[in-house]
């Protein structure tokens, strides 16, 4: 068994509550009240399906949980990861994101290269 495997089997293993983040989607403009929303639609989605899960929003890119029943995390990171504006999901010392995707420090500093390169161009079109 490699240490994803072992952690996994942990994690399902797991009881009483659990509490993480889900980092939300890089570059797209939100204020606190769609991260609200957001939050209320996620814990009302799990509801239905019986996951037991309480969203808050943090800040404007961090949404945290708390699951009732620890054993369920596996079936919430499942659904995190379904969602579009869920970029990564932080369970303990644990980050997962969808295959293939960069890790989230890795976008923020594109983001901010792309940023400082309109700034430059906009600035070099003031001055003409």
């Amino acid at each position: 068994m490699d240490l994803s495997q072992i952690q996994e089997e942990v994690t399902k293993r797991q009881t009483g509550p659990a509490f993480g983040f889900v980092k939300l989607r890089l570059g797209i403009p939100r204020d606190k009240n769609t991260v609200a929303e957001l939050a209320v639609k996620w814990t009302q989605l799990l509801r239905t399906g019986a996951l037991g899960v309480k969203f808050m929003g943090i800040d404007l890119g961090t949404v945290m949980f708390n699951v009732e029943e620890g054993h369920k995390v596996l079936e919430l990171k499942e659904f995190i990861l379904s969602q579009d504006e869920a970029y990564e999901i932080k369970i303990g010392d644990q980050v997962f994101r969808r295959p293939g995707d960069p890790p989230i420090e890795v976008v923020a500093e594109k983001l901010r290269q792309s940023k400082k390169k309109e700034e430059i161009d906009e600035h070099v079109n003031e001055e003409l």
